[in-house]
Parts: structure tokens; C-alpha cells; sequence
């Protein structure tokens, strides 16, 4: 268990760990397995990168759901454990689609919004950007948007997983 500092320190703090929770799930082989048979499952060709993230994308949404952390308690899970539980909130998400991407070669970044134009440093949703060529993709499954959608947020904060 970790101790989370409040306000941006603990958001800085968090996002820290989501990345590290990433970086361990794309190294996760039944994560990387997950991420094949499903590319399989939806007749992506190999090569067709976009195809990749498409479905990777369309698989997290349809099959994740969105459930909320226990009431006044941030959890954070790992890919594989969201693998078996098929349900969590944004922070999850992100980190399964973003093991999955990065375990199949995709750079991956998290985009963090904020909806109060007078608080900028209260970011209070994430989601996941994948870059294709020289442009980012926005990937936000908690919703039923197309890839590519963005919430329309007061303001945005962007972090690189490398």
C-alpha cells in the first residue's frame, strides 16, 4: 500500500505509478499473449499498426467495465489482474490498454483532463493517447466514442511512457 500525498503532488505521484504498473504489464507475457490473440481474433494484418491500436481499443471497451474504486479508496490494478477481473474504473483501463500497446511495440502516453477552467493543477480523469506515425490517438474506453475522441476538457497535462 502506498501513502499518496493530496492535491498535484499526489497526482504527479499517481501517475508515477500508473506508469510503472504499465511498464510491468507490457513485460506481463499473458498481457502480450492477450494483445496477439486478439489482433488474431479481429484479422489484423501484420504491419497495420493503426489496425492494431483499433482493436486493442474497441477490445478494452467492450470488454471492461466501467466500475468505480471502492467507495474513498484509490486502487490502482495490473494489467493481468484486469484481464481477470474485466472491470475498473479510467486509471485501470489505461493501464491495461497501455501494457497491451507497448508489449506489441506502440509508444503510449497518458493524457490527464481536468473540467474546472479555475482549479488547472485538478486533473479528475485519464486516458490513454497512442502515437501512430507523428501524431498522438487519443484512447479513452471508459466511453462510447469512436478512438480519436478527447474529452472536451478545460485542461490537459500529458505524460510519456518510455
Amino acid at each position: 500500500m502506498h501513502h499518496v500525498p493530496t492535491g498535484y503532488a499526489g497526482t504527479r505521484q499517481t501517475v508515477h505509478l500508473i506508469g510503472r504498473l504499465i511498464h510491468q504489464g507490457a513485460k506481463d507475457f499473458p498481457v502480450r499473449q492477450t494483445a496477439i490473440d486478439i489482433y488474431f481474433q479481429y484479422g489484423v494484418r501484420p504491419k497495420d499498426y493503426l489496425g492494431e491500436i483499433a482493436a486493442l481499443f474497441d477490445w478494452v471497451r467492450r470488454n471492461i467495465r466501467y466500475t468505480r474504486d471502492i467507495y474513498r479508496v484509490e486502487t490502482l490494478h495490473t494489467a493481468r489482474r484486469m484481464l481477470q477481473l474485466r472491470a475498473g474504473d479510467c486509471d485501470d483501463q489505461t493501464i491495461l490498454l497501455g501494457s497491451m500497446l507497448k508489449a506489441t511495440g506502440h509508444p503510449v502516453r497518458l493524457a490527464l483532463v481536468g473540467f474546472n477552467p479555475k482549479k488547472p493543477n485538478l486533473f479528475t480523469h485519464i486516458y490513454l493517447e497512442a502515437q501512430h506515425h507523428s501524431g498522438w490517438i487519443p484512447l479513452d474506453t471508459t466511453v462510447n466514442r469512436p478512438m480519436g475522441w478527447a474529452p472536451p476538457a478545460a485542461h490537459k497535462k500529458t505524460f510519456r511512457i518510455d
